[in-house]
């Protein structure tokens, strides 16, 4: 199952439990809006986000691909069967078991070619003993010891895992240290090697650099991005080691080429380049039109993407019509523009516009405003 399935689980488990998005976004300290982007499929949650969610409504997703396995498993059983059932497509299966057939024969004739030729004496080989590795490099000009330096050695393609105190490192095929002996373990994943060291976790390049020290609980490499986790804050880095968002905040969200940032309930907006925007200072906001519409204490407000605020959180609602906005409070209604200007003060009872004029009413009376 694809973490965007979660979502389909997530409603399905919320439904049977009779909670609202509004609850579940509350027990899991997640914003509403994570629950309604995941619930709509709009967007892939990270397996953090997953795991918390899961505790949280004391389910297991990651559960459920096993309970697939034996379905999966009768499927490939069943064509196994039908290929030696020869009363259907009889020439073409007898096609495909000869192919099968030859390839067998084919493969064991290599696999004992193979074995006669490494039963071969070669004159600058050594007897191994069945619980030592190998410790001489073929194909390096110097052959290395790796024995008379460390505890245990494990020879790969292009590099060597070393163990020595019980700390791991690793070195190139002809000794040379890339990565010294100071780690508790260490996993190489392409052209990266994730190291831990006191329970905290860090990551480095195969040319021994360091991108993010052994300072985290955990991470999570997305892309060029690395999701992390100290403290049960999370934050974001990139693959050059650079710090996006620190480690202090309760939840983020990315999308396009924004991050959503909540702390304390509060919830504020970076970008990419670790710029914040808007700080956690909101109980609300959304991003439409290249405007972002906050709410705080019940009150509407409008910010631009720059983190400037062209209308502040003091009216109880209002409505962008062209290039103006409608704007209410205290049941009385006003109109500004998106510049921030008020063009007719909060003061009447209705207010429409109808092309170039405003039609409001106060106290009884008509009249219309150019505008």
């Amino acid at each position: 199952m694809e973490h965007l399935d979660f979502g389909k689980k997530l409603i399905e488990v919320r439904k049977q439990k009779g909670l609202t998005q509004s609850e579940v976004a509350e027990k899991c300290n997640v914003t509403i809006r994570t629950i309604q982007r995941i619930e709509s499929g709009a967007v892939a949650p990270r397996s953090s986000t997953i795991k918390i969610i899961s505790e949280s409504l004391d389910f297991e997703f990651f559960e459920t691909p096993n309970q697939h396995s034996t379905l999966k498993s009768h499927t490939l059983l069943w064509y196994v069967k039908d290929l030696f059932n020869f009363k259907t497509n009889a020439m073409k299966k007898i096609s495909i078991l000869s192919v099968c057939l030859l390839l067998v024969i084919f493969t064991f004739s290599s696999l004992f070619t193979s074995k006669a030729q490494s039963a071969t004496p070669q004159n600058n080989t050594k007897d191994i003993t069945k619980n030592e590795l190998q410790t001489t490099v073929e194909n390096d000009s110097t052959p290395y010891d790796f024995s008379k330096v460390y505890d245990k050695y494990e020879i790969r393609e292009y590099f060597v895992i070393v163990v020595k105190n019980n700390k791991f490192g690793i070195t190139k095929r002809n000794g040379k240290v890339i990565i010294p002996c100071e780690y508790h373990r260490l996993n190489v994943e392409g052209n990266y090697v994730l190291t831990l060291k006191n329970n905290r976790r860090g990551l480095m390049t195969m040319d021994g650099k360091t991108i993010i020290p052994c300072e985290f609980d955990e991470f999570e490499v997305e892309g060029n991005l690395v999701a992390t986790r100290r403290n049960n804050k999370l934050g974001l880095m990139n693959l050059d080691g650079k710090t996006i968002v620190p480690c202090e905040y309760d939840d983020f969200e990315i999308e396009n080429n924004f991050v959503f940032t909540l702390k304390n309930n509060k919830r504020g907006l970076m970008n990419l380049d670790g710029k914040t925007i808007i700080p956690c200072e909101f109980d609300e906001f959304e991003i439409e039109s290249g405007f972002v519409f906050v709410l705080k204490n019940s009150k509407k407000g409008l910010m631009n993407l720059d983190g400037e605020t062209i209308i502040p959180c003091e009216y109880h609602k209002f409505q962008v019509e062209n290039n103006f906005v409608l704007v209410s409070k205290y049941n009385k209604h006003g109109l500004m523009n998106l510049e921030g200007e008020t063009i007719i003060p909060c003061e009447y009872d209705t207010l429409k516009i109808e092309g170039y004029l405003a039609i409001v009413t106060k106290n009884g009376k008509t009249e219309q405003i150019r505008i």
